[in-house]
């Protein structure tokens, strides 16, 4: 009699820390999933109109914590090259501006002025490009993908539209390309020359151009794209 008392008494105690240590794994998740879900820097980066955060609001958010200024913060993300006088910004994301353009950092919606200024949690960053001097600002932007083969030739260059501008005007001013004597074969890219098994292709606004393409006449805001693929 004594023995089964004793064993119901071993027992109750079992289920009793099996409970207890259910409750503490479950308050513990609880606590995780909240501090996943809590409030985070909204993170945008814009070419006036063209919206190019990609997966960059990601990097932001990881990056952030309680206090943090603004160029630690994007300092850490990765995300930023800051000139010699570490307030102005010289590459974002993998974007370069023309020498005639800037970026500017907005924190809610107003210019920042001190990038020691102390980030929020219910803040919002944007990263905007714009033209450096009184003048309108008319870009169009031209990105090499260097895709899987290449990542490191990967970046995006926003320059000035010109009227009249045609994509080949725009490769040639870039400086980045290489044309065959046919002026439409894009023979180097970056310096790099496709292996045998690949090549250059154009893109306007995510559509393939074909070599006649290359005389098309561009528009403000376009997207033309180099991107190096498999024959």
């Amino acid at each position: 009699m004594q023995v089964k008392l004793l064993w119901r008494l071993c027992l109750g105690l079992i289920l009793i820390m099996i409970a207890g240590g259910c409750d503490a794994l479950n308050g513990n998740l609880e606590v995780n999933n909240a501090a996943a879900s809590a409030v985070q820097p909204v993170f945008s980066i814009k070419v006036g109109d063209t919206d190019l955060t990609g997966s960059s609001g990601r990097q932001i958010s990881d990056a952030y914590r309680p206090e943090i200024t603004v160029k630690e913060l994007l300092d850490a993300s990765g995300l930023v090259t800051f000139a010699g006088d570490g307030k102005s910004l010289l590459i974002v994301n993998h974007i370069s501006l023309s020498p005639d353009m800037a970026w500017e950092i907005q924190l809610s919606g107003k210019p920042v002025a001190d990038t020691g200024t102390v980030v929020k949690r219910d803040d919002t960053i944007l990263i905007t490009a714009a033209a450096a001097q009184e003048a309108p600002f008319q870009p169009v932007i031209l990105t090499v993908n260097g895709g899987v083969g290449q990542p490191e030739l990967t970046q995006s260059y926003v320059m000035p539209y010109t009227e009249n501008l045609t994509v080949r005007g725009l490769l040639k001013s870039s400086g980045l390309v290489h044309l065959a004597e046919n002026n439409r074969t894009l023979l180097a890219v970056k310096e790099y020359k496709p292996l045998s098994n690949e090549e250059w292709k154009l893109k306007l606004n995510d559509k393939t151009l074909l070599d006649s393409g290359i005389d098309m006449k561009l528009r403000i805001q376009d997207e033309l794209e180099i991107s190096l693929v498999l024959r």
